[in-house]
């Protein structure tokens, strides 16, 4: 793949795990908080809740966090990153395999000076994004070997190394999103009726029940958790982007010509790119 695809691959993939990682502390840390609120135990001279000062540690992290993924904003990092790579990605491909807008009918040489303009236009747009400098060449070898192949050879090769893979990913995080969306929901249900359990107590008994605001809080870092993580919207928009490259790969081994071709895996290149752009925009407007 080219050198702006591995350059903001690897940026986005950097900020993504700083931006979660990040996210998972601060999350951590509030529920900690939260639990500290179960009781009391004093100690010293001064007659100090030692829990409640464990409390204001944990919020102070907490908020120290927040301050920093603020400042440094790796969610935006991470969004960037991977739309300039998977645009870089899906222009790398069709140049490889001779789609719209680089078809066999145009020589490798104008071919090669549109791909490289359009990189430029793709950097240009995220010119705040830090990539790490790469001494890969911007159009690789295999690219333009790739390009200069038999229309069967490059078929075979579009099929098994992009088709097959992106498949085979999507419906792999399919299951994944889903099974862990039923987890945290199953998760959730156990909370909220301990807490109503609970609740339920405290109300027609004498006894102190401390518990249920420590659940209702755990509940809402569970909540935030599972907003982030967007486990539903990711399962249902796989299953969608599996369905799609399902049929477009059908149509690809029924192609006779250059042509056609060009088309089909420009309109494939689009239903992988619609993906990415619903789920880009999912988390842009959070």
């Amino acid at each position: 793949m080219p050198r702006l695809f591995q350059a903001a691959d690897a940026a986005s993939t950097k900020a993504q795990s700083q931006y979660l990682n990040g996210t998972r502390a601060r999350l951590a840390l509030i529920a900690l908080a939260a639990a500290t609120g179960v009781g009391s135990w004093r100690a010293g001279r001064n007659d100090i809740d030692v829990l409640a000062l464990f409390g204001v540690f944990f919020f102070i992290l907490a908020l120290l966090i927040e301050v920093l993924l603020w400042q440094w904003r790796p969610d935006r990092r991470w969004y960037d990153g991977r739309a300039v790579a998977e645009s870089a990605k899906t222009l790398g491909w069709k140049f490889a395999v001779c789609a719209d807008p680089f078809p066999r009918s145009v020589s490798t040489t104008v071919a090669q000076r549109a791909l490289i303009e359009r990189f430029d236009a793709i950097r240009g747009h995220y010119r705040d994004l830090e990539l790490s400098p790469l001494t890969t060449p911007a159009v690789s070898d295999w690219m333009v070997a790739q390009r200069a192949a038999a229309l069967e050879e490059r078929r075979q090769t579009y099929l098994n190394s992009r088709l097959d893979d992106q498949l085979n990913w999507y419906s792999t995080k399919q299951r994944y999103n889903r099974r862990r969306a039923t987890q945290w929901r199953v998760a959730l249900v156990v909370l909220e009726s301990l807490g109503a359990a609970l609740s339920l107590v405290g109300a027609v008994t004498h006894l102190d029940v401390l518990l249920p605001p420590t659940i209702a809080a755990i509940s809402g870092v569970v909540i935030a958790w599972l907003a982030v993580k967007q486990h539903d919207l990711l399962a249902r928009a796989y299953a969608a982007a599996t369905d799609d490259l399902a049929s477009a790969k059908a149509r690809l081994q029924l192609v006779s010509g250059e042509d056609a071709w060009a088309r089909e895996v420009a309109d494939a290149e689009d239903a992988i790119s619609r993906e990415h752009t619903l789920w880009l925009a999912s988390r842009s407007q959070r």
